[in-house]
């Protein structure tokens, strides 16, 4: 096995020169010459003569120091499940260098061999391509933050492509003191990436990357909105423009690419499947779901046009018999009602959302107040709800019922947080391992019911690829099973041609095998990008 090793010096001067062998135990062997990177770190390529044998890192013989302080964002969950960002492989310390191995990115095209296109590309499609590019830095940045390494973005030569064309990275760089970061930093990679290209951006481009390094863009959000409305406005303003255009900007493609003037428009194909299981401790299942899909298609001897939309919502009741099944069920039925009549043509916006959730807690806590129920006697429900329009994506949720999202690109991402204890404490600085130590750790902050008000939180976001969404209750997610399964009970299915059908009781009996001390319930939907 080959792997990129990263040797940081502990002091300066610390020399070219490496052994035959990186380790004591003649494990990893370096290929060929090493490199001096820009920022003294030493780069080089090596073989594992014992790939078999566990890393270092987590070897408890004591032979070995504990993972060193560069290598602790590699641990992250975040680089186990994003296949954009690189995986650590193993990592030690010896009197001069800390040494890292990751999986071997370095025979990755760069982006910036792509950056301006094919020549068999059309004008549309390279441009499109780089608003997906900088969409997927995007996302990036706001991964980097939390790990403390958005300097990964701003180095060209560490953003690759992988064997589908997707931005991956080669290692990450951590931030230092001395870095005072912001979205303006991430504009100056992108100007940076149109000037070394010698390729001058479309003029929508340019004025968004101008705005970002002026500072007028103050969150990722922002950003995400802002590209999101480019994908819109570019696509029917190619679709207008002459081609004869002789464009003076660095755009250079032959006349015969330039004979389909109206760009094919996204269309999202959905698939869902969704069940429910009382578990092997239960008397009674509390849990209840809703799948919802309309797809419209319209053809005519010169236009065909598909269009899909789809409420998914999943509820975990709480309360005990005719009680979490009472509220789960009125959740349900009462966020459909308030959504479903008014969804015309435009897509529900943020309040639309919030007032429905609002409407099922009114109805929920009213009942409550009716019956007399006090502690723990008082009905509840978590909601987790995924709103899809064509190539749009909305996301609501209050509780502890996930909702997670697969792509080629991104991996596996968990797009929900639980409002519980423990993650109250993490967001005010306690350490993850600190606030999850006492069983009221997963004590829940909010639900459907209990209270007068609730929080829900809500998220907008873009259908840039096939996705794959999962809902599911904590009988599922408990004990990490998602994050530990997925490649082999959530990755088969996000090919088009499996049949969506088998996944969730394929999720379920996984669900009773390791956990099954409460209700399980999984609906999976697929979004198929049909073309872009």
């Amino acid at each position: 096995m080959i792997w990129f090793a990263i040797l940081i010096p502990k002091t300066d001067g610390g020399g070219m020169t490496l052994p035959v062998y990186l380790d004591p135990q003649r494990r990893y062997r370096p290929l060929k010459r090493p490199v001096l990177n820009n920022w003294g770190d030493i780069e080089v390529r090596v073989s594992d003569q014992n790939p078999g044998e566990s890393p270092y890192y987590r070897s408890s013989q004591g032979s070995m120091p504990s993972i060193p302080d560069v290598a602790e964002p590699y641990i992250h969950p975040y680089c186990a499940t994003n296949s954009a960002l690189p995986r650590l492989h193993d990592a030690w310390d010896n009197e001069r260098y800390a040494i890292v191995l990751l999986e071997d990115r370095s025979q990755l095209s760069p982006l910036m061999e792509s950056w301006t296109g094919k020549s068999s590309l059309k004008r549309q499609q390279v441009a499109l391509q780089q608003l997906h590019w900088l969409y997927q830095m995007t996302d990036l940045w706001m991964l980097l933050t939390e790990l403390e390494a958005r300097p990964s973005l701003m180095r060209l030569e560490n953003l690759r492509l992988d064997q589908d064309d997707l931005l991956c990275l080669q290692r990450l760089y951590p931030e230092t003191t001395a870095d005072s970061l912001s979205l303006k930093q991430l504009g100056d990679t992108w100007s940076r990436l149109f000037r070394v290209s010698q390729m001058s951006p479309h003029l929508d481009i340019a004025q968004l990357i101008q705005r970002l390094q002026q500072g007028q863009i103050s969150s990722p959000e922002r950003l995400r909105s802002h590209l999101d409305q480019l994908f819109e406005s570019l696509q029917p303003q190619f679709a207008a423009e002459d081609e004869e255009d002789d464009d003076p900007t660095g755009w250079n493609f032959a006349e015969e690419d330039l004979t389909v003037t109206a760009p094919i428009t996204p269309t999202i194909q959905l698939t869902h499947a969704g069940q429910t299981d009382i578990g092997r401790q239960r008397r009674h299942n509390e849990d209840t779901f809703l799948l919802w899909l309309r797809q419209h298609q319209r053809e005519t001897p010169n236009l065909r046009t598909e269009s899909a939309r789809g409420l998914y919502i999943l509820c975990d009741g709480m309360g005990g018999h005719e009680g979490g099944d009472v509220a789960s069920a009125i959740a349900i039925e009462t966020v459909a009602d308030r959504i479903l009549p008014y969804w015309d043509d435009a897509f529900p916006e943020q309040w639309r959302i919030n007032e429905a959730i609002a409407a099922a807690n009114t109805a929920i806590y009213q009942l409550n107040q009716e019956q007399g129920r006090r502690g723990n006697r008082r009905m509840g429900t978590t909601l987790v709800m995924l709103l899809l329009d064509g190539n749009q994506a909305a996301i609501a949720h209050v509780g502890d019922s996930r909702l997670y999202r697969l792509t080629v690109s991104g991996g596996l991402e968990l797009l929900t947080r639980d409002h519980e204890l423990g993650q109250q404490s993490i967001a005010q600085g306690v350490d993850p391992a600190v606030a999850y130590q006492t069983p009221q750790a997963y004590q829940l902050t909010q639900a459907l019911g209990p209270r007068e008000s609730v929080r829900p939180d809500i998220r907008f976001l873009p259908i840039l690829e096939t996705t794959l969404f999962l809902l599911a209750s904590d009988g599922l997610t408990d004990r990490s099973l998602v994050e530990l399964h997925w490649k082999t009970h959530l990755k088969p299915y996000l090919a088009v041609s499996t049949n969506l059908n088998l996944a969730p009781q394929e999720l379920i009996d996984l669900a009773n095998q390791e956990n099954g001390r409460d209700n399980i319930t999984a609906v999976l939907v697929r979004a198929e990008l049909k073309s872009l």
